[in-house]
C-alpha cells in the first residue's frame, strides 16, 4: 500500500511538472502567434494606406530579363508655373515575356480561314493583377483589310470582323494558366468604310470596387452625334455587360481613343487628356460621365496635343498614381505626316487632380526595337513601344504591357521606380504644390525632348508653340 501511494505521489509530481513545462511552451507559442499577427496587421495597414497591396509585392527573380538597357531618365516636376524642378534618375528597362507568338498560334486555330486571307497581329496587351493572377486582355487585329486599302492587294475572299479581344490568365512569372479564348463582345460591321475598322480595340483594365472593367474603343453609328464614330465603352467582366461612355454637354471628337482609367476610392474616373488635364467621372451602371475637372470645350489637335493616354493609372502611394503614357509628334520634313511615338512615366495626384511629374522618353534596347518591323510604314517611320497595361511588382519595379511597332505584344520591365517616385513625392510635398501646370507646359516639355532625340526631322505645330510662348 505504501508503495502504491509513493507511485501515485510520483505520478502527481510528474504531471504537475509536465503541465508547467507545457504551459510555458504553450505561452511562448501564443505570444509568438500574437506578435506575428500584429506585425502582419501593421504591414497590411501600411500597404493599404500606400496603395501597394501585399499580394502584389511579388519577387522578380524567377523571370528572366532580356535586352537590358540602362539610362539616366530625366524628368520634370510640375506646378502652377510649369516646370518647378528637373532631375535625372537611373533606371533599367528590359523585356521579360512575349505574348503574341503563343497567342497567335492559338488564335489561328479559331478561324476557319480556308483561303488563308487573314494577316493576324496581337497588339495592345493590357495586363493587371486579378484574383492573385495576371490577366491578359489583348487586341487581335486582322490587318489584311487595312493592307488591302494601302497596298492594293488581292480582293479578299471572306469578310471578317477586323478586331477581337483575346483573354488568358498567367501566373506571376507569366506562365500560362490554361488556354486563352476570344472574348465575345458583339460588334457592328462597318460595311460603308473603304477598309474595315470594327470590333473592340486597344483595351485597358481597371478594378472598381473589386469589379473588373475593360475599357476599349469601337466604331459604330452613334445615335447622339449621328454617323460612324469611334466611341469608348466599358465591359463588366463579371456580368458581361457593355456600356457606351457618354459625356452630356461635351463635344466629342470623331474618334475617341486612349482614355486612361483609374479607380479612386471606389469611383471610376478617366483621364481624357493630360494637357490640359481633363478628368471624367463615370457611372459604371449607366456609362454616363461628367467632367470632374478641366475645361468643358477643349478641342483636340493632332499636331499640338502630344502626350496621350497609355496604361491605366494605378495607385502608388496615396494620393499619387502612376502610369506610362505615350506621346506623338507629327513630322513635317523631310517626310511629311508621320507619327513619332515615345513612352513616358507619369505621376498625378488626386483630390484634387493635378499633373505632378512627367519623364522624358523611356529608352529600350535598339536590338529589341529592331526585332519586328513597323506594321504601318505608311504612317509610322521609327520603331516604337505603345503601352496599355501596368503591373506594380514592388515599389521599385513595374511591368508594362506594350506592343512593339504595332506588331507584337510584350511585357517590358522598368527597374528604378522607387528612386524616381520617392524624389518626386518628397519634392512635391516640400514645395507644397496644390495646382497643376498651365496649358501646354507638359506638351512643350515633351516636344523639346523628342525634338532633341530626332533632330533629323522638323515637326508640325511649331507655330502653335511659338505663339503660346510670346
Amino acid at each position: 500500500m505504501t508503495r502504491i501511494k509513493s507511485m501515485l505521489r510520483l505520478c502527481d509530481w510528474g504531471t504537475k511538472r509536465l503541465y508547467r513545462r507545457f504551459s510555458v511552451v504553450y505561452g511562448v507559442f501564443v505570444l509568438l502567434l500574437f506578435c506575428s499577427s500584429v506585425v502582419l496587421y501593421r504591414t497590411l495597414l501600411w500597404s493599404n494606406r500606400n496603395g501597394i497591396y501585399h499580394r502584389r509585392m511579388r519577387k522578380t527573380e524567377n523571370t528572366k530579363e532580356h535586352y537590358n538597357f540602362e539610362q539616366d531618365l530625366s524628368g520634370a516636376l510640375f506646378g502652377a508655373k510649369g516646370v518647378l524642378e528637373r532631375f535625372t534618375s537611373p533606371v533599367t528597362t528590359s523585356v521579360i515575356h512575349e505574348f503574341s507568338r503563343d497567342v497567335l498560334t492559338s488564335v489561328r486555330k479559331m478561324f476557319p480561314d480556308d483561303y488563308k486571307d487573314n494577316v493576324y497581329r496581337a497588339t495592345a496587351p493590357a495586363i493587371t493583377w486579378y484574383n492573385n493572377e495576371i490577366l491578359l486582355v489583348q487586341r487581335i487585329w486582322l490587318s489584311q483589310f487595312e493592307y488591302a486599302q494601302f497596298y492594293k492587294t488581292k480582293k479578299l475572299t471572306n469578310t471578317w470582323q477586323e478586331n477581337y479581344l483575346y483573354t488568358q490568365f498567367f501566373d506571376e512569372d507569366y506562365k500560362p494558366l490554361g488556354r486563352g479564348s476570344i472574348l465575345g463582345i458583339p460588334s457592328t460591321i462597318n460595311l460603308d468604310f473603304s477598309y474595315r475598322s470594327d470590333g473592340p480595340m486597344d483595351p485597358r483594365l481597371v478594378l472598381v470596387n473589386k469589379t473588373l472593367y475593360i475599357s476599349f474603343h469601337m466604331w459604330a453609328y452613334d445615335k447622339v452625334d449621328g454617323g460612324h464614330h469611334g466611341r469608348m465603352h466599358i465591359w463588366n467582366w463579371e456580368d458581361s455587360v457593355v456600356k457606351k461612355l457618354r459625356v452630356p454637354g461635351m463635344s466629342m471628337a470623331h474618334v475617341e481613343i486612349n482614355w486612361s482609367p483609374l479607380d479612386v476610392n471606389g469611383t471610376l474616373y478617366f483621364i481624357y487628356t493630360l494637357d490640359p488635364l481633363i478628368i471624367l467621372q463615370c457611372a459604371t451602371l449607366t456609362g454616363f460621365c461628367k467632367i470632374e475637372s478641366g475645361p468643358t470645350d477643349y478641342k483636340f489637335q493632332y499636331a499640338r496635343d502630344h502626350l496621350r493616354g497609355g496604361t491605366s493609372f494605378i495607385q502608388y502611394q496615396w494620393p499619387y498614381y502612376i502610369s506610362v503614357a505615350h506621346s506623338v509628334l507629327v513630322t513635317e520634313a523631310p517626310q511629311n505626316n508621320y507619327g513619332i511615338y515615345t513612352s513616358h512615366l507619369v505621376m498625378i495626384a488626386v483630390n484634387p487632380f493635378r499633373i505632378v511629374y512627367v519623364s522624358s522618353s523611356l529608352k529600350f534596347h535598339p536590338d529589341f526595337l529592331a526585332s519586328y518591323p513597323v506594321a504601318r510604314p505608311y504612317s509610322q517611320i521609327k520603331p516604337f513601344v505603345f503601352p496599355v497595361g501596368l503591373v506594380l511588382r514592388n515599389p521599385d519595379v513595374i511591368d508594362i504591357g506594350a506592343h512593339l511597332n504595332d506588331n507584337s505584344g510584350f511585357v517590358l520591365r522598368m527597374r528604378g521606380l522607387k528612386q524616381v517616385a520617392s524624389k518626386v513625392m518628397a519634392l512635391d510635398k516640400h514645395l507644397k504644390t496644390t495646382t497643376g501646370p498651365p496649358h501646354l507646359a507638359v506638351n512643350r516639355y515633351i516636344r523639346q525632348h523628342v525634338m532633341k532625340s530626332f533632330r533629323e526631322f522638323t515637326f508640325q505645330g511649331e507655330n502653335i508653340y511659338r505663339k503660346s510662348s510670346q
